[in-house]
């Protein structure tokens, strides 16, 4: 299995990673840090599943790099891109806040797991709430995770 990991944050990426290196010990792991570099690695395929996080910069954050403009709804766009492309990979929301957006386009993390499941029904399979204190997120990455994946034996 091939898992694509799109998260900016060094600690929250590294935790997931080695969670999922327990879970799935014969898993590759791949990463991008940015909407643009998580863009790029759906577009070139080969993936089984994904772990999006939603909020993040536009492009990989370098010594020359700021990542452009903080995106709340990066991870929306993504499954959007995939959509208007056709590519089905599964696909689980991993993300630390519980609120997105501002004013008009603010959205709980319920009513956003909500839409994304409506409109992109099939390969969208849940978000699941990130945090550091709190391993309870990993019971849920590990049961949205399986859900897709047929047991072995």
């Amino acid at each position: 299995m091939k898992i694509l990991i799109v998260e900016d944050d060094e600690d929250k990426r590294r935790q997931v990673s080695e969670f999922l290196k327990e879970l799935a010990p014969d898993a590759v792991l791949q990463e991008a840090r940015s909407m643009q570099s998580g863009l790029s690695a759906i577009l070139k395929g080969g993936q089984d599943l994904l772990i999006l996080d939603m909020t993040m910069p536009t492009f990989d954050i370098t010594a020359e790099e700021d990542g452009g403009r903080p995106q709340a709804y990066a991870g929306r766009e993504l499954l959007r891109h995939m959509k208007r492309r056709g590519i089905r990979t599964p696909a689980i929301v991993l993300t630390q806040f519980d609120r997105f957006g501002e004013g008009l386009d603010l959205l709980t993390l319920e009513q956003l797991d909500t839409a994304l499941r409506a409109a992109h029904a099939g390969h969208y399979l849940g978000a699941v709430f990130y945090s550091v204190t709190d391993e309870s997120w990993k019971a849920h990455l590990e049961k949205l995770i399986r859900s897709q994946v047929p047991a072995e034996g």
